[in-house]
């Protein structure tokens, strides 16, 4: 079986190096082409020695790309609306895209609430959102794909076995928290070292745009419309997210009950890992691919917490990224992670 050839712009970004760097020791992965807006010029081997390159690659302007004759697949680590801006030139090369950003997660209509621009809805046709362990089975290998958001991905994962019990317009409480490598190669203020380091803060609250995407899946996959009560934080590490989901019910809950649900759901899911008892910790899966989901019954059972923790850049990015291209190419889900 041929290598996929595979072209990354937007690399030098947080999500375009961890991307290179899984790709960089992926089997079927033949990395052509690596790009960037403005830090082009220098080969991408010398500003990341550690990579497992078997050439030496210019780092060049994101649309050169276009030169390529040859190429499957691209990802798009560009941040939001990069990828919207330079689309109809893109996809003249014919590749598959798999975009980091959230340029086409959400219909047409929240796109424009969230986001604040408009979008061609035939556009938005070519894109179908994939996140694996919910609805790897839909996926269509002649589309390009959606990437889930990094808080998404930890708050479905942590939602899905339940969602068809839900009631309508339930309100979910997560309290959610990142670290700062979330916020990519920020400049502001208070992403900073001297703001971040030895401080918690809220920001986003009531306003993140990962909000309307997980009640967006919720709805698709279970019937089910949801009110996400999400409030972010900052946390002072690099990498790591931990969401911590509350529900309410006039009902006791059960919790062997609730544990089996999730075993079940999840039981042929290698990424994901159901704690059997305690809860999960960042340290766990910082520089993994791997969901870790805890469930605990508070005292009176009548709050059900569901916790998850994943790595914001691999689980929730690049790692999640790679998984997509596994299954867009029929290989084997795992690979290369």
């Amino acid at each position: 079986m041929k290598k996929i050839k595979i072209g990354i712009i937007g690399v030098t970004g947080y999500t375009g190096i961890e991307l290179l760097e899984i790709l960089s020791n992926h089997p079927m992965a033949d990395i052509i082409f690596v790009g960037a807006n403005s830090n082009f010029g220098p080969y991408i081997n010398d500003e990341i020695p550690s990579l497992n390159l078997s050439k030496r690659l210019k780092i060049r302007k994101n649309l050169e790309v276009l030169k390529l004759k040859n190429i499957d697949l691209i990802f798009s680590c560009l941040p939001g609306g990069g990828l919207i801006s330079i689309y109809d030139k893109i996809k003249r090369t014919n590749a598959r895209i798999i975009d980091l950003s959230g340029d086409f997660r959400l219909n047409k209509k929240s796109h424009e609430k969230w986001y604040g621009s408009k979008r061609n809805a035939s556009t938005l046709k070519d894109f179908q959102y994939i996140l694996p362990e919910i609805n790897r089975t839909k996926i269509n290998r002649k589309m390009n794909i959606s990437n889930p958001g990094c808080y998404a991905t930890s708050i479905l994962l942590g939602l899905m076995p339940i969602a068809g019990k839900l009631k309508n317009l339930e309100d979910i409480i997560v309290d959610t928290k990142s670290g700062i490598s979330g916020a990519g190669k920020s400049g502001k203020l208070e992403h900073s070292f001297s703001e971040s380091y030895d401080n918690l803060s809220t920001y986003n609250v009531g306003d993140h745009r990962h909000s309307p995407e997980i009640e967006q899946l919720i709805f698709k996959e279970s019937g089910k419309k949801i009110n996400l009560i999400m409030v972010p934080h900052l946390l002072p590490i690099k990498r790591g997210i931990m969401s911590n989901i509350y529900i309410s019910s006039k009902k006791p809950f059960n919790q062997q009950q609730i544990l089996k649900s999730y075993n079940d759901y999840f039981s042929g899911s290698d990424f994901v890992k159901v704690l059997q008892a305690g809860l999960p910790k960042i340290s766990a899966v910082q520089n993994t691919n791997i969901c870790q989901i805890g469930i605990k019954v508070l005292p009176q059972d009548k709050t059900l917490l569901i916790s998850s923790v994943i790595d914001n850049l691999t689980k929730g990015a690049s790692g999640q990224a790679v998984q997509n291209m596994n299954l867009l190419f029929n290989l084997e889900e795992d690979l290369g992670l």
